[in-house]
């Protein structure tokens, strides 16, 4: 088509102008062609930048650039053809919609185009087709690469319920591992009274705790399934994270703690504030990749109306609250925007899910606090957290009432356990402390043992997951043999609440690693009450 046609056909006002604003890749080796689009498109989209190019090497820099929204290419070009451009784009920038518009394309030739990877093929001369042509390439790589994101995220999301189930398997081990360890300090503590081989157990026990941590953190993270919140002193918690902060994060980064000393107790799940907090401590780490200063401050904070209302969805009331602020690079604008989305992440690829903060925002909700943010760019980042506090409610001493009122008294208790060092533990610390103990390998074995003496075994504590017969199926026998019989249920299962939903014949649930007083105390507590009343 001649060049008058074709810029009487362009001149022609049939585009309707919008403010969009885009960037297009134009191959044309014509500069008067490439003029006649240019005028046409600029018409529709006043605000759009055209970068015209008709050499192969300065094709394929801009492909490396990777800025463009679309590429407009002709067919027929000097030293190379619009296949072979179709081809580098896919290669180098295969989200980037292709529209051919030449003069000299064949129906094969469109064909194979569309075949190759084209969006479109437009005639120069039927130049009004391109506009609708190019609108439609761009509807079409935003429903592509939503659907990629969708796909992306829906992969995520599976490798992190794979995760979630590996996490489980992990979980039931290490409690395993760890119940011994933590029931086997106390029965150590009587024994040893040199202050170094107090100073062992102490850090021993410290450990073990730690390690519980640990796990219940891995698990809260990839399922939910983190404990019932309660009454907690924060400045315990901040301690021990400071602790771990100062192990663990480079020494460039210089950490400032700041822990009011009377802080008011609040009511939530420990592991989950661990986690929010730690969350925002790795996040500030990441923003001062060449060092800086880390504060961590945690204070009472008593809103009134008017303070409340300077904090979004803030409300007048008694709060904790945790500061956690860096010297870092700051969050730009549009970053700032989409913090808060899961999946969402500047990191690279492999080092970041995008599931931090919204994790951590989820938590602040649950718990009925408030989260806020302040940053600027090469100034640094404060998160601030509120959550509701409980002043002047006094919290309950762990351990109070001492060992001595948790003893028993000749009873006999059944345990029953598939791993050998819980089992052995377990029966030597009851058998301390004033029980007498019969110990069972498996269900079938417990069978065994507690069938003749089913009056006289007053407490089974049984493991839920073992061969042959597991401690569901072994609790429904012991309760069909002496329904006065009381049963705890000891597990490392992470899920052993959900498992254990409608199973009336459990007394009580403990989990692994638990400690020697907690299993006491539930005995005392059962073997002084009332049993009930035998069918």
């Amino acid at each position: 088509m001649v060049a008058g046609a074709f810029y009487r056909s362009l001149s022609t006002p049939v585009f309707a102008s919008n403010d969009l604003a885009m960037k297009i890749l134009h191959l044309e080796d014509n500069p008067h062609d490439a003029e006649l689009v240019r005028l046409g498109i600029l018409e529709e989209w006043p605000d759009c930048a055209i970068d015209n190019v008709c050499q192969r090497g300065d094709y394929l820099a801009r492909l490396a650039a990777g800025d463009h929204d679309l590429i407009v290419s002709d067919f027929n070009l000097g030293g190379f053809n619009g296949l072979e451009a179709l081809k580098l784009a896919r290669e180098n920038a295969p989200t980037i919609p292709f529209i051919f518009l030449s003069g000299t394309i064949g129906e094969e030739r469109a064909i194979e185009a569309l075949r190759s990877g084209a969006s479109d093929y437009v005639l120069k001369d039927r130049p009004k087709r391109l506009v609708p042509a190019i609108k439609r390439a761009l509807e079409d790589a935003v429903h592509v690469r939503e659907r990629k994101t969708a796909e992306e995220q829906l992969l995520r999301v599976q490798r992190l319920e794979n995760i979630g189930m590996l996490a489980a398997g992990i979980a039931h081990d290490f409690n395993n591992i760890l119940a011994p360890v933590v029931m086997g300090s106390t029965l150590l503590r009587d024994r040893l009274t040199e202050p170094a081989d107090q100073k062992i157990l102490a850090a021993i026990e410290k450990s073990a705790e730690r390690g519980t941590g640990l796990v219940r953190q891995i698990l809260g993270f990839a399922q939910g399934v983190t404990g019932e919140a309660h009454l907690v002193q924060p400045k315990h918690l901040v301690r021990d994270l400071v602790a771990v902060l100062h192990q663990t994060l480079p020494k460039a980064i210089q950490i400032e703690d700041e822990i009011e000393p009377d802080l008011w107790p609040i009511k939530a799940n420990p592991t989950q504030l661990h986690q929010v907090l730690l969350n925002l401590c790795v996040n500030a780490r990441d923003a001062m990749p060449d060092g800086g200063t880390l504060r961590l401050r945690v204070a009472n904070r008593a809103l009134d109306d008017v303070s409340a209302a300077g904090i979004p969805g803030g409300r007048a009331g008694s709060y904790v609250s945790f500061e956690v602020t860096d010297t870092g690079t700051g969050i730009p604008p549009d970053v700032l925007q989409r913090i808060w989305e899961p999946f969402f992440t500047t990191k690279l690829a492999g080092l970041g899910t995008g599931l931090g903060l919204p994790t951590v925002r989820g938590i602040v909700d649950n718990h009925h606090g408030v989260i806020t943010l302040n940053s600027r760019v090469g100034h640094g980042t404060t998160f601030q957290v509120f959550l509701p506090a409980a002043p002047g409610v006094a919290l309950a001493i762990e351990g109070a009432g001492g060992f001595s009122a948790a003893r028993g008294h000749g009873e006999l208790v059944l345990v029953v356990d598939d791993d050998d060092n819980v089992r052995d533990v377990t029966s030597a610390m009851l058998s301390r402390h004033g029980y007498r103990v019969l110990a069972a390998a498996n269900g079938t074995e417990a069978v065994a043992l507690f069938a003749p003496r089913s009056l006289e075994v007053q407490v089974v504590v049984t493991d839920l997951s073992m061969p042959h017969l597991d401690g569901v199926a072994f609790a429904r026998v012991v309760r069909s043999l002496n329904p006065s019989t009381r049963i705890v249920a000891i597990t490392g299962l992470a899920d052993a609440a959900e498992r254990l939903r409608g199973q009336s014949q459990f007394a009580l649930c403990l989990t692994k690693p638990f400690t020697a007083e907690k299993l006491l105390h539930a005995l005392h507590e059962m073997l002084t009450t009332p049993a009930p009343a035998a069918a």
